[in-house]
């Protein structure tokens, strides 16, 4: 211990071995002088490759804006100005395998024997898993209020809204019953009326649907009985959408300990969504297997799949891309999953989307 303190070199170099933030140094020219392991770990690359390949800041982290622009001044270039001494930036990297990280990023000089700025250090932080905490707990806190105040919202709309019902069905009969000149046009105003308040009956009934998601009764379940019910139910309208669905499970699946009537309506809302996504045809695959202390469903479909700006959006309450849609459906699946313990994700395909499914063993 005492030779390693008296080695001020060596040192270093072990502090820097064993930082969990990322360290690297980088000259005028941008090209990277030092890079610690942990940096090897956030981007992928290793500081042998840098050498190599004699890298820069831009081929290596690929610093981009959360919409996506590439940054066009390395955030840490401008020191060499000295016009400051250190800066923070937060911003998106891409890895060597292509996948995106959020960082944080403290920038800090290294001046030479003139007094001049030789080198810029950079202290980076991964804060992806961060980020997604942070937002998950939000969204959790946004949706048990907005669960709590769509359980009220749908109560205080249902009863006026059948009593408008049921004054536009009276004012349907008066139209029939006299021979107006106006009739035609004012039984098309009633029908329209009529459109509207379905639609709003339906949102009241998914409102409360959302609100009374998180509440379970669980037994031990077999999932592929389960799956069993559900293919019955919607293979027919899966039929008449021209959509053929294709069901695999693995011998010796576990049971898992689930609320059986709300977790068919999670898978239901997934399926229907695929095969009314669909509309010339497609395919649907459904896998379930085993995975490690979990039960695994993967929903695959061939449709058109989920557009990119609409990744960040789709589990949302009432966000919805369909004609006529509630935006409730996924909203409902995702806290079921969750109450459930379990997660939920979906990852783009070639051709369509694959919604994956992990639910705790029983």
């Amino acid at each position: 211990m005492i030779s390693i303190i008296e080695n001020k070199e060596s040192l270093q170099e072990i502090a820097l071995r064993f930082l969990n933030d990322g360290v690297f140094v980088f000259d005028k020219d941008r090209r990277i002088i030092l890079f610690n392991p942990a940096c090897e770990q956030i981007v992928g690359f290793s500081s042998e490759e840098i050498r190599k390949n004699k890298s820069n800041c831009f081929d290596i982290f690929h610093c981009h804006s959360s919409n996506g622009e590439c940054l066009a001044i390395c955030p840490g270039l401008d020191l060499f100005e000295e016009k400051r001494t250190k800066i923070a930036r937060e911003y998106l990297i891409k890895t060597k395998e292509g996948k995106e990280k959020r960082v944080i990023t403290n920038y800090s000089i290294i001046k030479d024997e003139d007094n001049r700025v030789e080198y810029v250090v950079g202290v980076m932080r991964d804060i992806t898993e961060e980020k997604i905490f942070n937002e998950e707990l939000v969204r959790s806190k946004t949706l048990s209020t907005l669960g709590q105040y769509s359980n009220e919202l749908a109560h205080e709309i249902k009863n006026p809204l059948n009593a408008i019902n049921i004054q536009m069905s009276l004012l349907e009969r008066e139209i029939c019953k006299h021979d107006w000149d106006s009739g035609k046009e004012l039984s098309e105003v009633v029908k329209i009326v009529k459109e509207e308040i379905s639609r709003l009956n339906k949102l009241a009934r998914d409102c409360l649907s959302f609100s009374k998601s998180g509440d379970l009764q669980r037994t031990e379940e077999d999932i592929g009985r389960i799956f069993e019910e559900l293919l019955s139910l919607i293979t027919p309208h899966a039929d008449l959408s021209g959509v053929n669905i294709y069901f695999t499970m693995l011998r010796g699946c576990p049971q898992t300990l689930v609320d059986r009537d709300k977790i068919k309506q999670a898978l239901l809302n997934i399926i229907l969504n695929a095969v009314e996504a669909m509309t010339g045809g497609g395919d649907i695959f459904i896998n379930v297997a085993k995975g490690a202390g979990c039960l695994n469903i993967s929903i695959k479909d061939s449709g058109p799949g989920i557009p990119d700006e609409q990744h960040g959006k789709i589990f949302d309450l009432f966000y919805s891309t369909k004609s006529g849609g509630t935006g409730v459906g996924l909203a409902i699946t995702k806290n079921i999953i969750h109450a459930h313990g379990g997660n939920i994700r979906f990852e783009k395909l070639d051709k369509g989307v694959a919604f994956i499914i992990e639910l705790p063993l029983a």
